[in-house]
């Protein structure tokens, strides 16, 4: 005759086997956006590289001066705590990417 199993042993050891089954998700989540993030970060360099280069005291020129200013300053204002690996971080980080990629659009329209 077999042993018969405690069903709440049984429960607990497939919550416990769910629970850890959760770590190698979350690292395959966090690094798809680690890899998405920096991609866009790539290709917005590489657009406020590629941004037309104008005369020198053009109105123009001095209409880039100004979003480049801006974008410095998005860039430096952001208050993050890394070290505490808080998602409202990584969401600031997805805003301020937003809002640079925004100001860069409507630069080349």
């Amino acid at each position: 005759m077999a042993p018969k199993i405690n069903p709440l042993l049984k429960s607990r050891n497939e919550l416990k086997d769910g629970i850890e089954n959760l770590r190698p998700i979350v690292r395959e989540i966090t690094n798809a956006f680690v890899v998405q993030i920096e991609a866009e970060m790539v290709a917005l360099s590489e657009a406020v590289r590629d941004l037309p280069k104008p005369e020198n005291d053009s109105k123009a020129a001095h209409r880039q001066e100004k979003l480049f200013e801006e974008m410095q300053k998005i860039v430096a204002d952001l208050s993050v705590k890394p070290e505490k690996g808080r998602l409202k971080d990584l969401r600031r980080v997805r805003d301020l990417l937003d809002e640079l990629n925004s100001l860069v659009q409507q630069f080349t329209k």
